[in-house]
């Protein structure tokens, strides 16, 4: 393997083209090749960044000059094309979430387990500043006991009918939830029960396949912690916020407005370290490919596993508001 990985990109979407902005700002890392059903979609794409164009994932995954494989696809398609891509040899980044159901979740665990590639998920939380950061400082204690967390999440309203319908995209929950489903996983530790509320309150297509646009989420963890999460397809602004609470002090997250984390210590008073301005596109993309040179240790990244959890969290989410019950895990 030379000293830069070779990306091939699966899908010519939103996301790939953020994912495709984020390797103009990486090292040791570059896609070559991408492929779209929608050709035009893909030639469009690789004339813009100077990629080849595959005709299909198959021929992609046929290359051997393709180190790995970014498959930033539609949800449902997620486990099919991860295992085939590990079963052929790549090393793969994957976008949240790792699948629909839990069964396809186990057979991506399994693929996973039995290769010795890299597979990363895309949950660039973890790799935006600063919420490693609050990870770190949370985990030391700064806060104190932890009592609970509050976050929100607004997206825009979709672009295509498949993000709506539970077979395909799984609706706001599963689709755009499972980030913080990820992070409050990642910060407080494993999930008890939870509790949703919410509806189809605006989206025609929404109401069309009977799932949310907006919800609120509220997740007791085995630590003691409770945190809630409120995500919204119809507020017409993007938010990502997180406000945490411990018994000493407490943590306020904002990462369209200022991407800062403030601090308040009861004995300290107000603290404002770690002020940036990064999403985490591209600090996944480079920990993905610095993991696949030997450079990382993966630590830090979500496993199969870990993306497996979030998803089980999000479906048990779903099946709250569906039944209007609190479910336990």
């Amino acid at each position: 393997m030379s000293d830069t990985i070779r990306v091939g990109l699966v899908g010519a979407g939103r996301i790939a083209r953020v994912h495709a902005a984020a390797y103009e700002r990486i090292a040791r890392g570059s896609i070559v090749t991408v492929t779209d059903p929608l050709a035009e979609a893909a030639e469009k794409l690789a004339a813009e960044h100077g990629y080849t164009v595959a005709p299909d994932l198959a021929s992609v995954l046929a290359d051997d000059t393709v180190d790995a494989v970014l498959l930033a696809t539609p949800n449902f398609l997620h486990a099919d094309q991860l295992v085939s891509a590990v079963e052929a040899g790549k090393h793969v980044f994957c976008q949240k979430p790792i699948a629909l159901t839990l069964a396809d979740a186990d057979r991506v665990v399994a693929a996973a387990a039995a290769s010795d590639r890299v597979v990363q998920f895309g949950f660039m939380l973890r790799f935006t500043p600063p919420l490693p950061q609050l990870k770190a400082r949370v985990g030391g204690g700064e806060l104190g006991s932890l009592i609970a967390a509050q976050a929100a999440v607004f997206g825009w309203e979709p672009s295509n009918d498949w993000f709506y319908d539970p077979r395909n995209g799984g609706g706001v929950i599963l689709d755009t939830l499972v980030h913080f489903g990820d992070l409050v996983l990642w910060l407080f530790g494993p999930a008890e029960r939870v509790t949703t509320e919410g509806g189809a309150y605006k989206l025609d297509g929404a109401k069309k396949f009977g799932s949310p646009d907006n919800a609120v989420v509220t997740v007791r963890h085995a630590s003691g912690v409770v945190s809630s999460m409120y995500v919204s397809w119809t507020a017409g602004r993007g938010n990502f916020t997180l406000d945490v609470y411990g018994n000493e002090g407490s943590a306020s997250v904002d990462l369209v407005h200022a991407q800062a984390m403030n601090l308040h210590l009861v004995d300290g008073g107000w603290q404002y370290p770690d002020l940036v301005w990064d999403y985490g596109y591209a600090g996944e993309q480079q920990y993905f490919v610095d993991r696949v040179l030997g450079r990382e240790d993966g630590s830090l990244a979500a496993s199969a596993a870990e993306a497996r959890d979030a998803l089980a969290l999000m479906l048990a989410a779903q099946r709250s508001l569906d039944e209007n019950a609190t479910v336990e895990l």
